[in-house]
């Protein structure tokens, strides 16, 4: 039983509150009356120093924040009413214990050290205005809306940091094409992420089907070939685990969302963002859509074993540069890729897919999935890491020239 408290009032009119380490949550009470958040909650905590007005003194606080509910705000400097009073060493000792109790339960756990209250502040109503953006986008028809989006990031995106870095991995990429042509690709790029953007806030409803029992029958929002529907037959039909590839391209998100709608669970990990409102927003968009999001982290490879079961599809986006990957060749030039997914194919052994969707006129889509793949293996017969990585690189690469205008270039592939 962790043996420590604090008490903490947020401003001179607020209540004093009590916060106790308990042994598997943090017990807060005000005096009339008490609750609990389990420390595996706190998903998101944010750090930093700020000033009282009129105090000189910089006093640490901290933000804990969970996917739902409101956050925990701690601070080293109590108000005594009208007085500050200076805690900083009862809190060092507090909020130590609670952190490392915070680890324990919750490895995966958002850190941000050391921004300001000014930054802090901004970057969560950032966040929150993103999700209130998405959600008017939804209530007033998303597809009203991604054509202003396309053209707004068409004039904006140029301006943006990112563009140049574009141009130099889309010159890099291709040495042959003009600068006239690398902007053009640049520009369809940003159109892309635009309309991307906004098709957030209706994810689960374009793999829904298409009316057929009126006069004039809808079109599907997402057209699937005969070959494709084949394959998602034949994945369906075998019952047993597969792996899936794809790439940041079209609207990669929609790649997830195919397995679900086929009646096959789908595992997605996922990076979170280190805005805790645009994360949380897009947990839920990623769960309506039906897929169970998994958060990359030291933990993410027990949660596979724990949650990766026969029948269930596992997907990964495998096209961006990893610091610590293994070395493979794309457009012609080396960099570095994750291997995790190639480990993964080797310890299961398991079918392999790669998927793409490729976006056209009238805000409709082509899905592919291509497969089963053979993965490389060596002399022994296991799966070659390497090799298949670079296998599974060589499709990207070949989807890429197809429609280098969709492909997000703001990554530094080659570094």
């Amino acid at each position: 039983m962790l043996e420590s408290s604090y008490r903490y009032r947020a401003h001179p009119l607020a209540r004093e509150r009590t916060y106790r380490l308990g042994e598997t949550a943090l017990v807060i009470g005000d005096g009339g009356r008490e609750w609990s958040v389990p420390y595996a909650d706190f998903s998101f905590v944010e750090s930093f120093t700020m000033n009282f007005l009129g105090h000189r003194t910089p006093y640490a606080r901290h933000i804990l924040r969970t996917p739902q509910g409101q956050p925990v705000v701690l601070t080293a400097g109590f108000r005594d009413r009208w007085r500050m009073k200076d805690m900083r060493a009862e809190y060092q000792r507090f909020i130590g214990r609670l952190m490392s109790a915070i680890e324990k339960a919750n490895p995966d756990r958002e850190h941000i050290h050391g921004r300001r209250r000014l930054i802090n502040r901004a970057g969560g109503l950032g966040g929150k205005g993103v999700v209130l953006l998405l959600r008017i986008f939804r209530l007033t028809g998303p597809d009203r809306w991604t054509g202003f989006a396309a053209w707004i990031m068409r004039r904006v995106g140029p301006l943006l940091r990112g563009h140049r870095r574009a141009l130099e991995q889309i010159a890099l990429a291709f040495p042959d094409k003009s600068r006239q042509e690398c902007e053009r690709i640049a520009l369809g790029m940003w159109d892309n992420l635009g309309r991307t953007g906004v098709e957030y806030s209706q994810l689960e409803t374009y793999w829904r089907p298409a009316k057929q029992d009126s006069a004039a029958p809808e079109t599907p929002r997402i057209v699937v070939g005969a070959a494709s529907r084949q394959v998602l037959a034949g994945i369906k039909a075998a019952k047993r685990r597969t792996l899936h590839f794809s790439l940041h391209s079209g609207n990669w998100e929609l790649c997830a969302s195919a397995a679900p709608q086929n009646d096959v669970k789908r595992l997605i990990p996922y990076r979170r963002l280190s805005n805790q409102p645009l994360t949380a927003e897009l947990v839920r968009v990623r769960t309506a859509s039906g897929t169970t999001p998994l958060t990359v982290g030291p933990s993410m490879i027990s949660e596979i074993r724990k949650k990766f079961n026969e029948g269930d599809a596992l997907g990964m986006l495998i096209d961006q540069h990893s610091v610590s990957g293994i070395e493979v060749t794309f457009f012609g030039r080396p960099t570095k890729f994750n291997p995790l997914f190639a480990r993964l194919v080797r310890i299961y052994d398991c079918p392999v897919y790669g998927s793409r969707v490729i976006r056209r006129d009238g805000g409709r889509f082509d899905y592919e999935i291509v497969g089963p793949i053979e993965p490389a293996r060596d002399e022994r017969g296991r799966v070659d890491v390497q090799a298949t990585t670079q296998l599974c690189a060589s499709l990207l690469e070949r989807w890429i020239r197809e429609f280098p205008e969709q492909w997000l270039w703001l990554h530094r592939v080659w570094r």
